[in-house]
C-alpha cells in the first residue's frame, strides 16, 4: 500500500507538471499568434499607406489628385498653411521658433500654434499638415488656375487611422522627412517616414497586443509651376500728341473739329489707301486719334476738366481723375453734341478716367542775346537776310518784305501785318532762343527746316505759317514757352498755324478761323470761334507719364510625386 501510495503521488506530480507545461505551451502559442497577428496588422498599415500615397499623391493638379503645397523658403520659422523646405534633416520637435535650436535648419517643417512642428499626416491631434491650402498652377492650356485642397487630412484619416484589419486595428502616421527639389532638368525626391501601430483588443479599450513598424516611402517629384506676371518697376513714357492740358480744356460756343493724321504718310487728308495705319478713317490721311486730355490739376482754385460743345472729335477723352459718383461732383469729361467723325456722337465709351498722372517737364530758359546786342528793323518790300553783326541782335521788327533770320539768341521778334520772316535751314535742325515772339494777323512765317523755338516771355503766333519743303512735317516745328504769371499763349486767326506748342506754365488761347497742324500741351486751353485742329500722330508732344513695367516669370508652386518606392526599417528609430 505504501508503495502504491508513493507511485500514485509520483504519478500525480507528473500529471500536474504535464498540465502546467501544456498550459504554458498554450499561452506561449497564443502569444506567438497574437504577436504575429499584430505584426501583420501593423504591416498591413504600412502597405495600405503605400497604396494610399501611390493613388492619392500622384499626377498633377488637373488630375484632381493631391499635390504638395507651395514652397516657403525659411530656415527658422514656418508659415501657416505652407510647408518649409530646407536642407539639413535635423529637427528639435515642438520648440519655439525663437529658441536657439531652431536656428539649425530642418528638412521640412510647419508652424503650428506658434511652434515649429514636423510635417505630419495623421488622423489625430498630432496632425500638422495644412487642413486647407491652395496651389495656383498652369492648367492644360497654360493658363494659371487656382486649385483648392481641403480633404487631404480627412481622406488620410478615413483610410489609415484606426482602421480594422483582421482581428485588430492599425493607425498610420506619415512624417514628411525631406524634399530634394528638381534641378538642372533632373527630377527630385520626396521621402515620408511611415509609422504603423497595430493593436489587438480584448475589448473596446483594452489592448492585449501591440506592434509598431517603420518604413520609408520615397517618390520622384516634379515641380508644379505657374507663369506669374509681376510689376518690375516704373518707367517714363511719352504721351501721344493731342490737345493736352494740365487743367481745363473748353470750347462752348462755335463748332471746333479735332482729328488726326500721320505726317509720315504725307499731308493731312491726301488720298491714301484704306487701312494704311491703325485708326485711319476712310481712304485719306485722316485718323481717329484726335485725343483730348486733362490732368485735372487745380488752377486758380478750379479743378481742371474738359467741357466741349459742338463740332467733331475723332479721338477719345482722358482724365486723371476717377469717374465721379452720381451727383457727387461734376463730370470731369463733359461732352455735348460732339460728333465722332464717323457718323456718330461721342459716348461714355469714349471717356477714360483714372489715367496715369501726366508729367510736364520744365522748359529750358532761353539763352538771352549777348550784351550790347542792337535792335533791327526791316521795312523793304524785297527779300533779305539779317546782316552779320558782331554785337548780335536784340529786338527784330519786320513790317514789310521778307527777312531771313539765322538761328541764334535774340530779344523779341515781331512780324507786322505785311511782313514775312524765314526761319531754319534746309536739311538742318536749328534752335532759336527768343525773349518774345509776336506775329501780326497778316504776317507770315516760312520754315525752311526743322526748328525749335524757345520763348521766354511773350508768345503770340497770329501770323500764318508755311513750310518751303513739302516733305517737312508741321511737327518738326517746336515751340517751347517758359512764360510767367498772367501770360497767355495766343495762336491762329490767320491761315495755318504749324508746330508742336508746349506751354506747361501758361494758358493757351486759340483764335477762331484757325487751321492748326501739330499738337498742343498747355496749362489750360481755350478754343474760341471756329477752328480745326489736326493732331500729328507722329509728333512728340513733350508730355510724359509714368507707367508700370511688367515681366513674366515661371515660379514653382508645389510638387507632384510619381514612382513610389517602399522599404522597411529594421533598426531602432529615435
Amino acid at each position: 500500500m505504501v508503495t502504491t501510495l508513493m507511485l500514485s503521488l509520483l504519478l500525480s506530480i507528473l500529471v500536474a507538471a504535464l498540465l502546467v507545461s501544456s498550459t504554458s505551451d498554450v499561452l506561449i502559442a497564443g502569444n506567438e499568434v497574437r504577436t504575429s497577428q499584430v505584426f501583420y496588422v501593423a504591416e498591413a498599415g504600412i502597405h495600405r499607406a503605400a497604396g494610399w500615397f501611390s493613388s492619392r499623391f500622384t499626377g498633377d493638379p488637373n488630375s484632381g489628385l493631391f499635390v504638395l503645397p507651395e514652397q516657403n523658403a525659411s530656415n527658422s520659422s514656418g508659415a501657416a498653411g505652407k510647408l518649409n523646405y530646407t536642407d539639413t534633416p535635423y529637427y528639435q520637435k515642438g520648440a519655439s521658433a525663437t529658441t536657439p535650436e531652431q536656428t539649425i535648419p530642418t528638412s521640412v517643417k510647419v508652424a503650428a500654434g506658434g511652434l515649429l512642428q514636423n510635417v505630419v499626416l495623421a488622423g489625430d491631434s498630432s496632425n500638422t499638415f495644412p487642413a486647407t491650402y491652395t496651389v495656383t498652377a498652369n492648367d492644360e492650356s497654360g493658363t494659371p488656375k487656382t486649385f483648392t485642397y481641403n480633404t487631404v487630412v480627412s481622406d488620410f484619416a478615413s483610410h489609415l487611422y484606426d482602421q480594422t484589419e483582421g482581428e485588430g486595428k492599425f493607425t498610420v502616421t506619415a512624417t514628411l522627412i525631406s524634399i530634394v527639389p528638381p534641378s538642372n532638368g533632373q527630377q527630385g525626391t520626396a521621402t515620408w517616414l511611415l509609422q504603423s501601430t497595430g493593436n489587438i483588443f480584448r475589448d473596446a479599450n483594452t489592448s492585449i497586443a501591440s506592434a509598431t513598424l517603420y518604413a520609408y516611402i520615397s517618390a520622384r517629384v516634379t515641380a508644379i509651376q505657374t507663369t506669374v506676371t509681376t510689376q518690375t518697376g516704373n518707367e517714363p513714357t511719352g504721351v501721344p500728341a493731342g490737345v493736352i492740358s494740365r487743367g481745363k480744356v473748353t470750347w462752348t460756343s462755335n463748332a471746333v473739329d479735332v482729328d488726326s493724321y500721320r505726317s509720315s504718310k504725307g499731308a493731312y487728308n491726301v488720298s491714301l489707301a484704306a487701312n494704311s495705319y491703325p485708326g485711319q478713317i476712310g481712304s485719306t490721311n485722316r485718323g481717329s486719334r484726335g485725343d483730348i486730355r486733362t490732368n485735372n490739376d487745380t488752377i486758380n482754385g478750379e479743378v481742371g476738366y474738359i467741357d466741349i460743345k459742338n463740332g467733331t472729335v475723332t479721338g477719345d477723352l482722358y482724365a486723371t481723375m476717377a469717374s465721379p459718383e452720381p451727383e457727387a461732383m461734376m463730370d470731369p469729361l463733359t461732352v455735348t453734341s460732339v460728333n465722332n467723325g464717323i457718323g456718330g456722337t461721342l459716348t461714355a465709351s469714349d471717356k477714360h478716367y483714372s489715367q496715369s498722372p501726366l508729367e510736364f517737364p520744365s522748359v529750358p530758359v532761353p539763352t538771352p542775346p549777348p550784351a550790347g546786342a542792337v535792335n533791327y528793323s526791316y521795312s523793304s518790300k524785297s527779300s533779305a537776310t539779317l546782316p552779320a553783326n558782331s554785337n548780335g541782335y536784340n529786338n527784330i521788327d519786320v513790317s514789310k518784305g521778307s527777312l531771313t533770320i539765322p538761328p541764334g539768341n535774340y530779344g523779341t521778334i515781331t512780324v507786322d501785318t505785311q511782313g514775312t520772316i524765314v526761319l531754319g535751314q534746309a536739311g538742318v535742325a536749328t534752335v532759336y532762343n527768343l525773349q518774345g515772339f509776336v506775329g501780326g494777323a497778316q504776317g507770315n512765317i516760312i520754315f525752311k527746316g526743322a526748328v525749335t523755338i524757345n520763348v521766354q516771355n511773350t508768345l503770340d503766333v497770329g501770323a500764318g505759317s508755311s513750310i518751303s519743303d513739302p516733305s517737312l512735317p508741321a511737327s518738326a516745328i517746336r515751340w517751347n514757352f517758359v512764360g510767367g504769371a498772367g501770360q497767355t499763349v495766343s495762336l491762329g486767326g490767320h491761315g495755318m498755324t504749324l508746330g508742336v506748342f508746349y506751354a506747361p506754365n501758361n494758358d493757351l488761347y486759340m483764335r477762331g478761323g484757325t487751321d492748326f497742324y501739330g499738337g498742343i500741351a498747355a496749362r489750360t486751353i481755350d478754343i474760341g470761334g471756329t477752328a480745326a485742329i489736326h493732331v500729328d500722330e507722329d509728333a512728340i508732344g513733350g508730355v510724359q507719364s509714368t507707367v508700370p513695367t511688367f515681366g513674366t516669370t515661371t515660379t514653382t508652386v508645389g510638387y507632384t510625386a510619381t514612382n513610389y518606392s517602399l522599404w522597411r526599417i529594421t533598426q531602432a528609430i529615435n
